[in-house]
């Protein structure tokens, strides 16, 4: 298990930095599944309501404690850089596996000197993708030899897939069965990024419309190995590196 760490966008809440000692209490959210959200219909004459999907909202967090500044100089120093923030990644580290997210600030950040070397401080966090991850797997298929991808989260994890080679008729990614047809040509030095996240094809950073013929994008689900593959869809040959985090809710 790593040690006691809680960073956000480069501040240290949890630790030791140049400005001391941060202490952080039970950050309220974290460790929480979201609040959910969907639709709900009465069902009419007749009792309940319909069975309708329901999702993860945005996942809310409140980071608070202390810090034991080195003076009382370096103190006020803390201050204004906490309290300068806006955006950026979340990590969770000493409390189970590593996590992180990237969140935003959700409110005023509060930092309240009480001594001269001692203040408390407030960070509320909204995380617009609630998902939390961990560590990262790389799983390498090549036609005709599949490999199987696995996470050790708890909610389905989306990989994002780098295809390289040459298949100039394109090709099919499979994750458990299910296909993803790219007909755009592979070429050489030129990789393909498909990310199932958002289900687009980027070349060198861009999105590339179209050239898609079939598009589902399953999760791959934790604790259960799922067999990822790729397929030329005429001739030529290349590897597909799936990317999975360890994915969590």
């Amino acid at each position: 298990m790593a040690a006691d760490q809680i960073k956000w966008a480069g501040r240290t809440l949890s630790g030791a930095d140049r400005f001391g000692h941060w202490s952080c209490d039970v950050p309220d959210g974290w460790f929480d599944s979201p609040e959910s959200k969907g639709e709900q219909a009465d069902r009419p004459n007749a009792d309940g309501e319909h069975d309708l999907p329901i999702y993860n909202q945005s996942r809310l967090v409140t980071f608070d404690g202390l810090l034991h500044a080195k003076s009382h100089e370096v103190l006020h120093d803390a201050g204004i850089f906490l309290t300068a923030a806006m955006q950026g990644r979340a990590q969770v580290a000493g409390h189970g596996a590593t996590q992180w997210a990237d969140g935003k600030k959700n409110g005023r950040i509060r930092f309240r000197p009480i001594t001269a070397t001692l203040a408390t401080w407030q960070v509320p966090l909204k995380f617009v993708d609630p998902r939390k991850f961990g560590e990262l797997r790389k799983f390498v298929a090549t036609p005709g030899g599949d490999a199987t991808a696995f996470h050790r989260g708890n909610y389905d994890a989306k990989t994002v897939v780098t295809v390289s080679g040459s298949m100039p008729g394109g090709y099919r990614l499979g994750v458990g069965g299910l296909a993803f047809v790219i007909t755009r040509p592979l070429l050489p030095s030129v990789p393909h990024v498909i990310d199932y996240n958002d289900g687009r094809l980027r070349i060198n950073g861009l999105v590339v419309h179209g050239n898609i013929t079939e598009s589902f994008t399953p999760g791959i689900k934790p604790g259960t190995p799922t067999v990822v593959s790729l397929t030329a869809t005429t001739t030529g040959t290349g590897t597909a590196s799936f990317a999975v985090y360890d994915t969590y809710i």
